[in-house]
Formats: C-alpha cells, sequence, structure tokens
C-alpha cells in the first residue's frame, strides 16, 4: 500500500510527538483543539508515557505549531516553514487534529514508543524533510 506524503508526514509527527517530554501546541483558540483529550487518553491508555502537554492559544488562526521543549517540531500551516527540522503539513488545522488523534492512539494502544514494529510506515526510514515537502507540493497542486 503506498501512502500519500501527508499520511507519511502524519506517521512522523506523531512519532516525534509520544518521544517528547516537553511537548506544547500553539495554535489559535478558534481552532478549537481539545489538548485535555488527547492528554489523557494517552494517559489512560498508556500510564507510563509521561508527556507535559501544555498549549498556547495566542497562535495564527488555522495554523498548529507543535514543540518539543521549544523546538518546533511540526507546523500545520498553508504557509512553508523555512526550517527542514521542522515537518510542515498543509492541511486545515481541524482536519489534522482528528487525524493526529486517531494516528497518535493508535500508536499508543500498539505500545509505541517502548515495543518493537509497532511504529506505523515509515518508522524505520530516516525521514527527509525536504523530499517530502517535494511530494506534498505535487500532491496538493
Amino acid at each position: 500500500m503506498v501512502l500519500s506524503s501527508y499520511d507519511l508526514s502524519l506517521w512522523e509527527i506523531s512519532r516525534r510527538a509520544l518521544r517528547s517530554e516537553k511537548l506544547k501546541f500553539s495554535f489559535d483558540k478558534s481552532t478549537n483543539i481539545d489538548i485535555q483529550n488527547l492528554s489523557n487518553s494517552i494517559s489512560d491508555l498508556a500510564p507510563s508515557i509521561i508527556i507535559d502537554i501544555k498549549n498556547d492559544i495566542k497562535g495564527i488562526k488555522n495554523q498548529i505549531m507543535i514543540f518539543n521543549d521549544e523546538r518546533m517540531i511540526g507546523i500545520i500551516s498553508e504557509k512553508e516553514p523555512e526550517d527542514m527540522g521542522c515537518i510542515w503539513i498543509p492541511i486545515g488545522a481541524k482536519k489534522f487534529w482528528k487525524d493526529f488523534e486517531r494516528r497518535v492512539l493508535h500508536l499508543v494502544e500498539a505500545g509505541y514508543p517502548g515495543c518493537i514494529g509497532c511504529g506505523g510506515p515509515g518508522k524505520d526510514d530516516v525521514w527527509n524533510e525536504g523530499e517530502n515537502r517535494i511530494k506534498l507540493r505535487k500532491e496538493i497542486n
């Protein structure tokens, strides 16, 4: 099965989020994201995973920035960032959040990050953000 660049990006940002210790989401409050629900679900499924999840509701409308200990690891936005260490996902914030929650909880239920072979598609590949962005641009045009 061939996955879209969006799906591969979603798997990668989900894995990175679960490997984070100080996870922070920045978004505009009108985006209406329930961070607490995600945090509670992770805790219920895997009490051993301890992630300090915070939110900052001073962000830009229809954009979500994801940080690990103040370093941006992902951005959901139409505007492409310059930082190639940051996963760019050019999709609406609400669609992303729904998919992201589902993917993160799937990984947690499977035992990620402490399991062998349960990280989903692309888990064994070295992430190439530049290559993925080229594919994303082709897919959205």
